[in-house]
């Protein structure tokens, strides 16, 4: 005999329980009840994310007139009416970058990335400040990251491209021009995707010439020696 669940089996009306008539009522009810608390349930995340947006706009603005402290004080409060709001995390970021304090800006990203799901804007963001900072390997892995959530994401695939030429991990940065060549030409953006294809073309000529068997050891190195030779094609 299935055992009885009184949130399920009756229903509690005037202070006395009535059975049920039926187990399609029942479900009809409890479908009911569990729309009404869904519905209740996204309006107030929508709610508390249009009051976060809100924030953040009144945030920006008062950036924007130098009142910096007004603008951090809205941007927290963006945050904790809703803490998975990305562009709140951004925001505030931005205010302690442009204040000098990177280490309360990169505290910000990460607070970010832990409370917001597949942030791929927030990788790319602390990407750019720990490329910066001179940490390329860590911005390498923050770009990747991003990627990884948002494959085309230009910043990060820009951010990316930097990093490795930084690195001088020149494979690494062709097989990224590249991927953004095709998706310039995907998108249609001709700018663009002649702007990487020469990109991709100068990295596989300096790939070569990088190349122990073919490359002239003497002078400044063959890295520094073929992009001199590139700059000057270029001009």
């Amino acid at each position: 005999m299935r055992a009885h669940r009184p949130g399920y089996d009756a229903i509690v009306v005037h202070g006395k329980v009535r059975r049920r008539a039926s187990t399609l009522g029942c479900a009809a009810l409890v479908a009911a009840l569990s729309g009404a608390a869904r519905g209740q349930a996204d309006e107030g995340t929508s709610w508390a994310t249009k009051q976060a947006a809100e924030l953040v706009r009144q945030g920006e603005a008062h950036a924007a007139t130098g009142d910096t402290a007004a603008a951090t004080r809205r941007l927290l409060e963006a945050i904790s009416f809703d803490p998975t709001y990305g562009p709140a995390y951004l925001a505030l970021a931005a205010r302690h970058e442009a204040a000098g304090d990177t280490v309360e800006a990169e505290r910000v990203h990460a607070a970010g990335l832990e409370r917001v799901a597949g942030f791929a804007e927030g990788h790319a963001a602390r990407g750019k400040l720990r490329r910066r900072l001179g940490r390329m390997r860590e911005a390498a892995a923050d770009f990747e990251a991003a990627l990884s959530f948002t494959p085309d994401h230009a910043a990060a695939l820009e951010g990316l491209y930097a990093t490795y030429v930084a690195l001088s991990a020149l494979p690494a940065a062709l097989a990224t021009s590249r991927r953004m060549e095709a998706l310039a030409e995907a998108h249609g953006d001709a700018s663009a995707h002649k702007e990487a294809r020469a990109r991709s073309r100068a990295l596989v000529v300096l790939l070569a010439e990088i190349d122990p068997v073919t490359a002239d050891a003497r002078g400044r190195g063959p890295l520094r020696s073929a992009l001199a030779r590139h700059a000057r094609r270029a001009r």
